[in-house]
């Protein structure tokens, strides 16, 4: 190879230098750099994933928490069969029943009413109220309306 090389005029080695170099500069580009910046840009693309994930993550365990938190003061809270009532009527639910039941609850029942005041009444109970539902059956009807057979009791009872 030394004997090649010797036999090659200086200009020739010049361009042979320039040439293996540019091989060089090439492969380096190609072959390390490159790729390198693709790695960079998706492991910042599963950062940006992952702290919008914890984002999400942090929201939805707050929000358990409020759930989970204990009703307001019993000390304001109004007597099974009045909370039942007030909200109800302040919801616009029309209850068809409500009697006493033997496990210290009260059978209610609601001939229609819409999802979007059924579900959220029965959230506002449980919240502000701490009232559940022991025994619940929820009945799409004919009208498109939701029909409600419900045992509500404070929770813990």
């Amino acid at each position: 190879m030394r004997a090649w090389w010797i036999s090659r005029s200086g200009r020739e080695q010049v361009l042979l230098g320039v040439m293996a170099l540019c091989v060089v500069l090439t492969l380096i580009v190609f072959g390390v750099a490159r790729p390198l910046q693709a790695a960079a840009g998706a492991a910042s693309a599963r950062y940006a994933a992952a702290q919008q994930t914890q984002a999400e993550v942090a929201r939805n365990v707050a929000a358990i928490g409020r759930l989970r938190a204990p009703p307001k003061s019993s000390a304001r809270r109004l007597p099974l069969d009045a909370a039942v009532n007030t909200t109800a009527a302040a919801a616009g639910i029309a209850l068809g029943r409500v009697e006493d039941d033997p496990s210290s609850g009260i059978r209610v029942s609601a001939p229609s009413v819409a999802p979007t005041v059924l579900f959220p009444w029965l959230s506002l109970l449980q919240r502000e109220h701490g009232v559940v539902a022991s025994h619940i059956t929820i009945v799409k009807n004919e009208t498109g309306g939701l029909t409600l057979d419900a045992t509500l009791v404070r929770a813990g009872s």
